[in-house]
């Protein structure tokens, strides 16, 4: 009896110290099939290109670091953090935002491995994510984006053929809201034009198929439809294509303009507008500025959130709350608001 007792309370001190005291090890062998199904969940949940990539960068950096190492997710204390963030910067991280953005894909990576039960736990869930910052709101003033168009307008008029293209791209990204790597990929067949002509300066002349992860459609008004017609006169003056595959705007590869390229990239947009915003407002707007201009507006003429983020072709409202939050509409909403008083 007293044998069969011993014997039985061995297995189950042998039982106790396996399954509470010696836990089985991470398995690092399936970090890598772990990290492809993390990959492929954030594709299935809609994420873009740019997105996945920034993780994979920032995971396969931080598997590296887990195998090295020899730490395991569900043991990743702090002064394992630390040594992630050295590791890091030994692998040319050095930038704050970058950093945070590697401490940010871990988190969710580890909150990936315990919603699949590869691991329990981990102590970095219990310290707070770092936030990022808010980027400054870029805009271009309403009164400076207009002087922008009278200028450019004039100069198309006169038949200049690189204010044309100047002055239909500013109305592109500054009343359309595009992107300038959206722009960029423009053809003549996204342009669709209404069948009926519009009665005022102010009414749907026509829209934008806007391609990409977020595709959707963008109405123009009158003004935006007559800088797209002299651009395509512009460009089968100059024996550019315009058929339906062709991109809209054209660049040149020398500043005496003789040779030309049939479309420009993001890049190419970017410098345009920069150019074109120090050469006649004496201040370096960007790109980014005159999209920013079109969505402060949408929202200062009252249009509902959701559909200025739709037009926008943002997937969350989350993103408009720098621009609700933004002085420069308060002084648009406000203006308008007095306009009305007087009337």
């Amino acid at each position: 009896m007293d044998g069969n007792f011993v014997n039985h309370q061995s297995v189950v001190s042998e039982i106790i110290n396996k399954d509470f005291f010696y836990p089985e090890t991470f398995a690092f062998s399936k970090l890598s099939p772990l990290l492809i199904r993390f990959l492929n969940q954030l594709k299935k949940s809609g994420k873009s290109v740019n997105t996945i990539s920034a993780y994979r960068n920032d995971l396969s950096l931080f598997c590296e670091f887990l195998i090295e190492k020899q730490i395991s997710p569900d043991n990743y204390s702090y002064p394992a953090q630390e040594n992630w963030l050295h590791f890091l910067k030994e692998n040319g991280r050095h930038s704050q935002s970058s950093m945070r953005r590697a401490q940010m894909s871990v988190r969710t990576f580890i909150h990936f491995l315990v919603s699949e039960k590869i691991i329990t736990s981990s102590p970095f869930l219990d310290i707070k994510s770092p936030k990022q910052p808010a980027p400054a709101l870029l805009t271009v003033t309403h009164e400076k984006y207009l002087s922008l168009c009278r200028t450019l307008k004039q100069l198309a008029l006169n038949k200049d053929e690189k204010a044309i293209r100047d002055w239909t791209l500013v109305l592109i990204l500054g009343d359309c809201g595009l992107k300038a790597s959206e722009a960029s990929n423009l053809t003549w067949g996204d342009v669709w034009p209404e069948l009926e002509e519009p009665t005022t300066e102010d009414s749907i002349a026509g829209c934008l198929k806007v391609t990409g992860n977020n595709e959707r459609l963008v109405p123009y008004n009158l003004e935006v439809s007559r800088a797209l017609n002299m651009l395509r006169e512009t460009r089968e003056q100059m024996n550019l294509p315009t058929s339906l595959e062709s991109k809209l705007f054209f660049g040149y590869l020398n500043v005496s303009r003789k040779t030309r390229t049939n479309f420009l990239h993001r890049h190419g947009i970017k410098f345009v507008i920069y150019e074109v915003c120090t050469e006649i407002l004496g201040i370096p707007y960007n790109s980014e500025s005159l999209r920013n201009h079109a969505i402060l507006r949408w929202l200062a003429k009252g249009m509902d959130n959701e559909k200025v983020a739709s037009l926008a072709g943002y997937s969350s409202l989350n993103s408009l709350e720098r621009f609700l939050n933004s002085k420069e509409r308060k002084k648009t909403s406000t203006r308008k608001v007095k306009s009305k008083q007087k009337d």
